[in-house]
């Protein structure tokens, strides 16, 4: 190769590396990084790995002696040159590698393929047979997806609660509206849920510039959203915002006219628990579910009701508790969302205890008051990597 050759190769690998660095800055203040095809990203690694193995050649057959000036440092020129050439496409491969492994999670095509979860921890008890040992490892399928969520516990307050604390119901931090927000459909006064702080939930999602978040109902069931025979149950809001708790704005709701209002949340303070989720078969991957079946048949169904199950209540992070068929939302960025948090009917700390009158025909369900369907849950899932714009919620219910 002689010396023209040389020169154009490493001013082009030079100019190709700035390219995709510049693609890089885009691409991670869009899409806060790979917001482009798994395959893309693959082909992109693969030229800069390609480009900096010829650079490495180079070096190593010292053809790029001919930068070297004629002067009396003639190392320090050559160092100079050399980490020129170098610099651009070394970059690039440290920011897109990084990003990639540390960002990227693989597309599921179902829940069944879902990765562990990195909670789980092994643990090596004595055994004293051989059957114990087979059902211990067997219940070490099961422990490795165990995964940390937060049940929030609301219970109904004979007082009413600060709006500077996380809550359910009475009037919300209102320090970020400039008006009590409405439907963007009927526009009726919305009815505040519940709203939590980061200080409180640091576990929970917050972007970088929020420290509260908000959930909102629209009351009104004449509202055309929820009169779409595809929606069946109010549409919900949620808000992000940075607060400081000094002073809250008072807004006067407006009147809603319709006789079929949704009752207003009351005051509810929180008994947030900190406990472990386990997800329905529909999350197993199918290789340990087969095992699973062939050793515990119907015996871990029972075990899964008391001691295994996905918790049902109002809760952060863990395990959707479908009630229908389970499904993971897909973000347009082409990744799978991860469940973020559910909003339940059911709030009984045991599922198991006598249910008593007032409420819901008649049975209560929770504090908050709050019946979607029959016994509804709403299911949030968020993109991490597009961040606050690609959450998105879905419903059911028996």
């Amino acid at each position: 190769m002689n010396g023209k050759q040389i020169v154009r190769l490493t001013e082009t690998i030079r100019f190709v590396s700035i390219l995709l660095l510049v693609y890089w800055i885009y691409d991670y203040k869009m899409n806060h990084g790979l917001g482009i095809a798994t395959t893309f990203y693959h082909v992109i690694l693969g030229v800069l790995i390609l480009m900096n193995g010829i650079l490495v050649h180079l070096i190593i057959k010292n053809q790029t002696s001919m930068f070297e000036s004629h002067n009396k440092n003639v190392n320090r020129e050559r160092v100079r040159y050399l980490t020129k050439i170098l610099i651009f496409p070394l970059l690039a491969v440290i920011l897109y590698g990084t990003n990639y492994y540390t960002k990227f999670q693989p597309e599921l095509s179902d829940a069944s393929e879902m990765s562990l979860y990195p909670d789980y921890q092994m643990t090596n008890q004595p055994v004293e047979s051989n059957e114990v040992v087979i059902r211990d490892s067997m219940y070490d399928i099961i422990e490795k997806y165990k995964k940390s969520t937060t049940l929030l516990q609301p219970h109904k307050s004979e007082h009413e609660i600060s709006w500077k604390e996380s809550k359910f119901g009475g009037y919300p931090n209102m320090e970020s509206f400039k008006e009590y927000p409405k439907c963007d459909v009927c526009k009726s006064s919305l009815n505040f849920v519940f709203q939590l702080y980061k200080k409180d939930f640091p576990e929970f999602y917050f972007p970088e510039d929020a420290n509260i978040f908000q959930l909102f109902r629209c009351p009104n069931d004449k509202c055309n959203y929820f009169l779409k025979s595809s929606v069946s149950d109010r549409k919900m809001f949620h808000y992000y915002s940075k607060v400081n708790c000094v002073k809250n704005n008072v807004f006067v709701k407006n009147k809603n006219v319709s006789n079929n209002i949704e009752p207003e949340v009351p005051d509810c303070y929180l008994k947030p628990i900190k406990t472990f989720d386990y997800p329905y078969y529909d999350n197993y991957k199918e290789v340990d579910l087969a095992k699973l079946d062939e050793k515990f048949k119907y015996q871990l169904g029972n075990e899964q009701i008391e001691k295994y199950a996905t918790k049902p209540q109002t809760k952060l992070g863990g395990y959707p508790s479908y009630i229908q068929d389970s499904y993971y939302l897909k973000c347009n960025c082409g990744r799978i969302k991860e469940f973020l948090f559910q909003f339940s009917s059911d709030e009984r700390e045991n599922s198991n205890e006598n249910i008593y009158s007032s409420g819901y025909n008649g049975i209560h369900w929770s504090d908050h008051g709050i019946m979607m369907g029959d016994v509804g849950i709403i299911y949030y899932f968020i993109c991490f990597h597009c961040g606050e714009k690609s959450i998105e919620s879905v419903w059911d219910c028996s």
